[in-house]
């Protein structure tokens, strides 16, 4: 049989051992509800960055949609400004060969002897000396088809430039 001192060191560990368990159920109970609270917080802060992304994303795709509709329409204004330039380049070209519109020019006196038509009229503020000469109506056409496409033919030309010097930067030609 057990002797007391025994029985006792067997129940001081059944005491400890029962106390460490419920100890260890309790702790991991509150350990269980932090937890869950935890995870649930997690929860919340993934729903509400996840329900701003969105926001945002909804938010940058309509400013781009707006942003896309005025490009749209500024290409719209700008292809309507090219297409009203050219029919307007188109009637002043057909006034100038049909003779109903002329180009009149400043010139030393005497100096026009084969011009379609001269004045020696005088603009107010200018010397008695100046005469003017209309230009022929075909001249006058050629001229202005010149200066028409002078800028873009200017464009031309800096694109070419600026291909030279790129293949003569990546050594393709020589300097």
């Amino acid at each position: 049989m057990p002797t007391e001192l025994e029985t006792c060191t067997i129940a001081a560990l059944v005491g400890m051992l029962l106390g460490g368990s419920v100890t260890y159920a309790i702790t991991h109970k509150i350990d269980g509800a932090a937890l869950a609270q935890e995870q649930k917080a997690h929860s919340d802060d993934i729903s509400r960055i996840n329900a701003t992304a969105a926001q945002q994303l909804a938010d940058a795709i309509a400013k781009r949609q707006v942003a896309e509709g005025k490009v749209v329409t500024i290409q719209q204004q700008y292809e309507q400004e090219i297409a009203n330039h050219a029919k307007d380049a188109l009637d002043f070209r057909a006034r100038l060969l049909a003779g109903t519109q002329r180009v009149r020019v400043r010139t030393v006196a005497g100096s026009c002897a084969g011009a379609a038509s001269q004045s020696t009229s005088t603009a107010p503020g200018t010397d008695d000396t100046a005469s003017y000469a209309d230009i022929a109506p075909a001249v006058a056409a050629g001229v202005y088809a010149v200066a028409d496409q002078g800028d873009a033919e200017i464009i031309k030309l800096r694109r070419l430039q600026e291909y030279i010097k790129g293949l003569q930067d990546d050594g393709y030609i020589n300097k």
